[in-house]
Order: structure tokens, then sequence, then C-alpha cells
């Protein structure tokens, strides 16, 4: 048996109402085949249950094969009362008139002349039963063809989900309370005057607002907050619509079908009006017909009454005006399908949707949007809320509203290296509003979060001092990028995309670090970068990318830039003459710029302090002498390179301290390096260096040495002269020994010699006072070859 539960499934479950997609005229058009349908259904039964003639002979040109019947005949027919019983044997009279034929003879000839009535006569009906089927087929056609009836019931469950879902009218609501606002906020606000740096520009970009959308995406939902199932079950809607469209817009299989099904209708009601009148007129109650039986019934032509004739007439006549009027509608409804553009379809032109920001539909999903239009706009309008991406990210943030609690973000926040309170937040739909109640913050990371939109409840944030974007797009109201503007230091944007660099960071003023990752240049094209003039605090500028050349635009901070690092990707960096204009650089950074010699732009910088040169081309620096020129140069970083010389002239840089070699392909230090009295850090590790010279003890203030990864055998007894020397690396060489003369260094903090030929470690290593076996890396078995007291005093103990 079937429960009430099960029969309300099958009820839910029927047909779909395709009436939502038939225009007024395609309404009046079944109406119409409703009519011709019933006309010709009873037109048939009539056919079926009166369609007969009645014929008589014909009174004139009648010839007479038999001969007539005297008096004294019928007087013996009335005298046989036999013969009267028989009334197949009495002669007939019809209409008045005595004829020699029986009865059996006038059902024959009835038979006989029905056949010569005219054929548009006797198969009328049937003739407009086929002619309104075809037409209703051809109609319901575009619903029964699977391609496109599967397109249109999904689209009509989508419509009602739409409908019924509550969150279409909490959309629309919002969307009416806000544009009130914004009409008297324009009322109310002054005009205000433009300024080439300090006035926010409100052109349509990721930063700034556009339409009024923009600022509908940061209204607050009237009322309660939706039921969580609901959400959920509204962001499914959302999927679901999004994935029709694309779908749909793929092809204009419906559009074509339609288009043909109104062609073909049209061209057969043509038809119909071509040949119904000229058949009509032979439609006549009064027939002559020869039925071709003179050996019969002794007559050659018969007057015959076609009896449903003048009923036949009237209906072909009736018939005949609904396809006119049908093929009325039908050259309607191709001026509208060929006229109008039925392929597009512009929600911002007809202003059916409070949003603006949803493109317009093509090919079959425009079309369908058309026609429901003619059915009723208000579905058009319901549809839009889930066709807006302002509209799902209203949702999606009430969502994340109601996820993101205070508690969940405290727990999110953590301290920095630098001891700065720190919340970073990972693939989140936009920044929650909860954010905004921990004004300790001090650093916010947003990594592949969509639909960030920064109000002006940020101005909450009181210690707010970096922003990072990863993978974001971001929006900034007006009122919340003029505290901004004021309020951040430090900058960093990766990105895929140019959209994804707002621009709203080029009007921040109080900037001082600026870091870019990235793509920027397409095809050996460098992309430039929007104007920097509103950077006028600007220090530190960082772009990892692949430039071909240095962007023009950076020209607007050159005069007051500090710090140029540009990391570019294995890409050739040419035209370097710009960085003459950054009089005040004390740092460069040139990394992976296919650089083949030092650029000579860096001579002219007097105020450098770093030069730094890792991963170019470098095979030789003999033009580092033209370097001496700058008096306040202090490091020297040529590592990742393929150097395989250091020139003697080295020594003329006086203030060089830090100088890193690392990853080269040295063979031989020169003299010269170790007359440079104020050197400090020397890495030289990984290059094919196998002897150190002995003026290695001429670096008095030397404290960092890194000289592993080479093939080094020996160490130098004037290498412990280096009595400074805190690091001492000498790991992965051919060392086979260690002098006790190592006790010299009593600044010794830490000692790598793994991966070398060492056996034993000497026990004056015991005296260096600050190095303990934590500073020590070497191989285990080589520590314990130390005495336990050693190792106690290092502070290893038992091992």
């Amino acid at each position: 048996m079937f429960s009430i539960s099960n029969i309300s499934i099958l009820e839910d479950n029927k047909q779909p109402a395709f009436k939502v997609f038939k225009p007024w005229w395609d309404t009046f058009m079944d109406y119409l085949t409703i009519i011709m349908l019933l006309l010709a259904i009873f037109g048939c039964s009539i056919q079926l249950y009166m369609d007969e003639t009645f014929c008589l002979p014909h009174p004139k040109n009648n010839e007479i094969s038999a001969p007539m019947l005297d008096t004294q005949g019928m007087s013996d027919i009335s005298a046989n009362p036999e013969v009267l019983m028989n009334p197949d044997a009495f002669p007939s009279v019809r209409q008045g008139r005595v004829t020699k034929l029986y009865v059996w003879q006038y059902w024959y000839i009835n038979q006989m002349c029905y056949s010569q009535i005219p054929w548009f006569t006797r198969f009328f009906s049937y003739l407009i039963l086929f002619h309104t089927v075809v037409l209703i087929t051809c109609s319901n056609f575009c619903f029964t063809y699977p391609k496109t009836s599967s397109k249109l019931q999904q689209f009509l469950d989508i419509l009602q989900k739409c409908f019924q879902s509550p969150w279409t009218s909490k959309a629309l609501s919002t969307a009416i309370c806000v544009d009130a606002s914004e009409q008297e906020e324009a009322l109310a606000s002054p005009k205000t005057t433009e300024n080439d740096n300090d006035t926010i520009s409100t052109k349509g970009d990721t930063s700034t607002i556009k339409l009024p959308t923009r600022i509908h995406s940061n209204m607050t939902i009237p009322g309660s907050t939706m039921d969580k199932k609901d959400a959920e079950q509204a962001k499914a809607l959302f999927e679901k619509v999004r994935k029709f469209r694309f779908h749909v817009e793929e092809k204009d299989t419906i559009y074509k079908l339609y288009a043909g099904q109104t062609l073909f209708k049209t061209i057969h009601c043509l038809i119909i009006i071509g040949y119904f009148p000229a058949y009509i007129y032979v439609i006549n109650f009064n027939n002559l017909c020869e039925p071709n039986a003179l050996k019969l019934v002794f007559y050659k032509t018969f007057d015959c009454t076609y009896s449903t004739a003048r009923f036949i007439g009237k209906l072909a006549l009736l018939y005949l005006g609904l396809v006119i009027i049908y093929w009325i509608l039908g050259i309607h409804t191709i001026c509208w399908v060929f006229r109008k553009p039925l392929k597009i379809y512009s929600f911002e032109k007809r202003g059916e949707s409070q949003f603006g920001d949803i493109p317009d539909g093509r090919n079959d999903f425009a079309f369908l949007l058309h026609l429901i239009d003619q059915y009723d706009t208000l579905y058009c309008k319901r549809l839009t809320v889930f066709l807006s991406e302002v509209s799902e990210q209203k949702l999606k943030l009430l969502s994340l509203n109601n996820d993101w609690t205070l508690e969940k973000v405290k727990q999110h926040v953590k301290k920095t290296k630098k001891d700065q309170l720190e919340l970073y937040l990972f693939m989140l739909s936009g920044i929650p509003e909860s954010v905004y109640e921990v004004p300790d913050l001090q650093v916010l990371r947003l990594e592949l979060c969509s639909n960030v939109k920064i109000s002006n409840k940020i101005t909450q944030l009181e210690h707010l001092e970096e922003i990072w974007l990863s993978h974001c797009v971001t929006e900034v109201t007006p009122s919340a990028l003029m505290w901004l503007r004021n309020q951040l230091k430090k900058v960093g944007v990766k990105y895929v995309s140019r959209d994804e660099i707002p621009d709203w960071i080029y009007k921040l003023i109080q900037l001082k670090e600026l870091y870019l990752t990235g793509k920027l240049a397409i095809e050996k094209k460098a992309l430039e970068l929007e104007t920097m003039k509103g950077l006028r605090s600007l220090k530190v500028l960082y772009l990892k990318t692949s430039l071909s050349k240095i962007p023009s635009t950076i020209i607007d901070v050159a005069f007051h830039l500090i710090k140029l690092c540009i990391h570019n990707d294995k890409t050739k960096l040419s035209s370097l003459s710009i960085l003459k204009k950054m009089v005040n650089l004390t740092q460069i950074e040139l990394h992976n710029c296919e650089l083949d010699k030092i650029p000579s732009a860096t001579y002219a910088l007097s105020k450098l302090h770093v030069l730094d040169l890792k991963g170019n081309n470098l095979t030789k620096i003999e033009e580092i002498s033209n370097l001496q020129y700058l008096q306040n140069l202090t490091c020297l970083k040529f590592w990742f390179n393929m150097i395989k010389t250091i020139p003697s002239t080295i020594n003329s840089i006086k203030k060089l301290e830090y100088l890193y070699l690392s990853n080269n392909q040295i063979e031989v230090l020169p003299k010269a390096l170790f007359t440079i009295d104020k050197l400090h850090y020397l890495d030289i590790h990984s290059n094919n260096i196998s002897v150190i010279p002995i003026d290695v003890g001429n670096l008095k203030n030397l404290y960092y040495l890194d000289l592993g990864y080479n093939k080094i055998e020996t160490l130098p007894d004037q290498l412990f002269k280096c009595i400074k020397l805190m690091t001492l690396k000498l790991s992965n060489n051919l060392i086979s020994s260690v002098s006790g003369k190592i006790a010299k260094l009593s600044q010794l903090s830490q000692l790598e010699l793994q991966g070398n030929l060492l056996e034993k470690l000497p026990v004056e290593i015991g005296q260096c006072p600050i190095l303990r076996i934590s500073g020590l890396l070497i191989e285990q078995y080589v520590i314990e070859s130390l005495p336990l007291e050693i190792r106690e005093k290092m502070g290893g103990g038992q091992i």
C-alpha cells in the first residue's frame, strides 16, 4: 500500500509547468489550437454519425432502360398482401417523385454517389484534425525534445527555488535599503574638488567604488540572522545557478529550435490559407452524380443531397478564420524573434536588478530570460539575486560572521618574531566583522581570501601598521582609505594577475615599505606600475617579478627611496640608468637579473652601503675598483655567480666590512683580500679553494669566516691570530687535524667541522671560554674523543 508521504513525493515530482516559457502570443496560439481541436473532433463526430447522401433520379437528361410500370401492375402489387409485406418489393416514393427503384437500390446508389462527393467535403473534418495536431505538436516540440526539455525543466526547478529562497527577500530588501540611503547621502553631501594627490579616486577599479553595488557589499543584512540551514541552501543554489548558466550559455539550441518551430507553424498556416478558400466553394448541399449503375437501377444521373454540407461549409469558414489569426500571431512571433537581440540579455539596461554587477546573459540563457520576461518580470528579479556576485558575497560574509566569532579570531592571533600581534586568515570569503574588535592587532595577513572588502570599521584597529595580501582582490571604502593612508607603514602583495595589485596602495602617503611579488612582464614587455606620486614616505621597494627593465614610475619615488630590491627570476634586466636618479639609495639588491658585470649606474650612488648582486652571470669583477669612490660602501654580495678570480683591487674599498663570495668558482684567495683592515664578515663557502693564505692572520677585526664546502687540507696557524673570530665554519673540507692554537680564539662561540677527515679534537679546544657543545657541529664520535672533563666544561657532560 502507498503511504501519504509516498503520494506527496509523487505530487512534488509532477511535470513542471512550462507555461512560464510561453509569451502571451504562444498562450493565445494554444487556445486557438484547442478551439481548432474541438472543431475537428466535433466535425469528425458529425461526419461519423450523419455523413451520408440521399439520392433521387435526375428529372432531366436521365435515360430509363426498363419499361415504366402501368396501373395494372400497381393494382397487382396492391392486391398481393405478401408483396405489401416486403418493403424491398415496393416502389420507392421520394420527394413526391415515384420511381421504379426499390429501397435496397437507393441504399446502393447512396453509397455509390457518396464516393463522388468532392474529397474535401468528405474528409474536411479529418483534414483539420491533422492540421491541428501538427500545430499542437510543433508548438510543444521544444518542451519534449530531450536537449531542450532537460534544460527547461532544470531552469524551472531553479526558478522555483530562487523564488522561494529566504535569501531572495533578504537580499532584495537590503539592496532597496541601500539605494535609499545612497540617495539621502547624495543629497546631503557637498560636492568635492579634485586634487592630484589627496583626492580619493572613484573610478571603477579594485580599490574604489564605481557602482552602488560596491557599497551594497559592505552593508549588513537587516533583521535577524539567517538560519544556518537556509544559508547553506542559498550557497548551493548560487553554485547551481552558476553551473546552469555556464552550461546553457555555451549553445543556442533552444533559440534555434523556437525560431524553427515558429517558422514551420507560420509556413504551415500559410499553406492552409492558400488552398482552403478554393476548396470551401466546392462544398454543396445538392450534388449531381453519375454512379454508372444503369444495369442495376436503370437511371444514369441522380440528384444527391449531402446532409452535412452546410454545417461543414460554416465549420470550414470558422476554421479558416482561426488559422488566419494563428498565422498573424506567427508573423508577430517571427518579428519578435528576429528583430530583437534575443541572444543578449542586459540586466543593467532593463533596470530589473538592484545589483549592477551582473554580466549580460548570452545565447540560450539570454533567450530563456526574454521568455520569462514576457510571462512575469518578477521571476527575473528574483533570479538576479542568485546571479549577482555582490549578493553572493553578502551571503558568504553573513555565514563567515556566524562562524568567526570574537573568541575564534583571538585564537588565531599570534606574536611574530618582532613581538607584534599578527592575524593570519587563509581562504576566507572576506574579513569577519569580529576582526575589527581586536584593537591591539598590528599585522594582518590575508591569503587566497576572496571578496576582501575593507570597511570603515577598520578604524577600530588603532595599532594596525602592516597588511600582507597573497592572491587577494581587495576593495576599500573611501572612509577606510582616508584612515589607512595615514596609518599603514608596510604593505606586501603577492599576485598572479595585475588585478590583484590594489590601486589604493598607491595612495598611502605614510607607507614606508612596499613589497610586490608576482609577474609584471608579459612577452618581454614590462607592465608599468601605477603612478607612485602618492607614496611620499616610501623608503623600501621590493619587486620579485620578471622585468625587462625597471618600471619608469619608480622615478616618482626615486629621490626618497633608500632600499631597492629586484628579484627578477632569471630574466635579463637591462636599462639600469634610472638607478642614477636614486641618489639616496643605501642598499641595492639585484638578484637573478642575468647581469654579466657590475652595473655602471651604481658608481654614482655616493650613499650606497650595500650592493647585492646574487644569482647573476658574473664571471669576473675587475671593475670592482670603480666602487672605491663610494665612500659609504661597507657590504658586497657577489654570491651565487660564476666568479673565478678575485681582483687584487678589492682592497681599494677601504671601508668594506662584509664580503659574500659563496657559491662561485674561486680557486685562489689573493693577498690583497687580507689587507682590508675593517673586514668583519667573510663568506667564501662552496668554492674550489684548497689553501688558506697565511695572510689571513692580518684580519684582526674578522668575527665571521665561512670556508665550508671547499678543498682545504690544512689550517695555517696564522688563522688563529684572528682573535675576534666568533664563528668559524670549515665543514666539508679535507682537514685531518686542528692545531691546539685554537685556544687563542677566546670569542669563538660557533665552530663547524663536520664532513672532514678528523678523528679527534685538540684538548685545547676546551680553553675557548665561550664555545659550548651546542655550538660545536661535528661528528659525534669526534666529540666523544675529548676527555670527559673537557666535555663537562663545555656543557656536554656524559654523552
